[in-house]
């Protein structure tokens, strides 16, 4: 869906409209002169990506699209409050898209509020992101008199930070479709193993875990992957499917011994780890209001 946005964007909108899409979200930008216009543009968008729409909002207005843009590079828009990938991810879209000159003012503008609102509050600590919540959900769940194996599908932000914060009881092993020198890459930083991801459904008995963030339009494993795990007794195998679109089939779910987890499901231990970043999250977004009434916006 992200590339029949895009093109249709190029097409029918040319530099009025720009696409914003990070590891769990696609955000649609439209610059118009009026109300007239604006309607007419996002009616079209409406009738040609209705899906896409039936689960999507909107915000109108400079000022009500500055908040969101603070409250987004400063990670209180995140499922996890705080965490600092998505100030990265928006730094990368604004270097690498050309957008119209007064959107490109407001989010720059609103990537330097959201640094100096990260320092004061306190939001800064490079352990706050999934990778790390992940970590902590598995240390609730695996035994704790042997070290574990999990697998890895994907190459991205989220393999990276896996493998920067491993922890010593954990053997990783990193499944590529298209990258295999970064798997290599990311296995060899955390004294782990690289394979291509067409291997991954034959392996996946050999592991305790998987973390999936694989970047595609299609499920990467079905419910039948995971059949021969179920026929296991007394086996639990963990399945964390952190991709946007998903990478696993969800009746995998039903399987006798597996447990797939989502980011949705990840809440109680979102919650529970992040507690102590909440007097943080207060301020960060009390900060931003203030930055709202303190600051000039700029006119689109």
């Amino acid at each position: 869906m992200r590339k029949d946005i895009e093109a249709f964007l190029n097409r029918a909108f040319g530099e009025k409209a720009v696409l914003l899409v990070t590891c769990n979200r696609i955000e649609i930008y439209i610059v118009a002169g009026s109300d007239e216009e604006y309607l007419g543009l996002i009616s079209q968008l409406k009738r040609y990506f209705p899906a896409f729409f039936s689960h999507a909002y909107e915000i109108k207005g400079e000022e009500n699209v500055f908040r969101h843009a603070l409250r987004l590079a400063a990670g209180l828009e995140s499922q996890l409050p705080g965490e600092a990938q998505i100030l990265a991810q928006l730094k990368d879209w604004l270097l690498k898209y050309e957008l119209p000159f007064a959107l490109r003012e407001l989010w720059e503008r609103a990537v330097v509020l959201s640094e100096k609102i990260r320092l004061v509050s306190g939001l800064n600590d490079e352990q706050n992101n999934i990778a790390a919540v992940v970590y902590y959900d598995l240390e609730q769940r695996l035994p704790k008199d042997r070290a574990w194996k999990i697998a890895v599908a994907g190459t991205g932000k989220i393999a990276e930070l896996l493998s920067r914060q491993r922890r010593k009881n954990i053997q990783l092993s990193f499944f590529s479709r298209k990258n295999y020198p970064k798997a290599k890459e990311l296995a060899d930083s955390s004294a782990g193993k690289a394979f291509s991801l067409k291997d991954l459904a034959f392996r996946l008995c050999d592991f305790d875990a998987l973390i999936s963030a694989s970047r595609g339009p299609h499920y990467i494993l079905q419910e039948a992957h995971f059949k021969a795990l179920a026929t296991e007794p007394h086996r639990k195998f963990y399945v964390y499917d952190l991709a946007m679109p998903r990478n696993v089939q969800p009746q995998v779910s039903g399987l006798k011994g597996v447990v797939l987890q989502d980011l949705d499901k990840l809440q109680g231990a979102i919650s529970e780890y992040n507690q102590k970043n909440e007097s943080s999250i207060r301020q960060a977004g009390f900060l931003v209001e203030e930055a709202l009434e303190n600051e000039f916006v700029y006119k689109i």
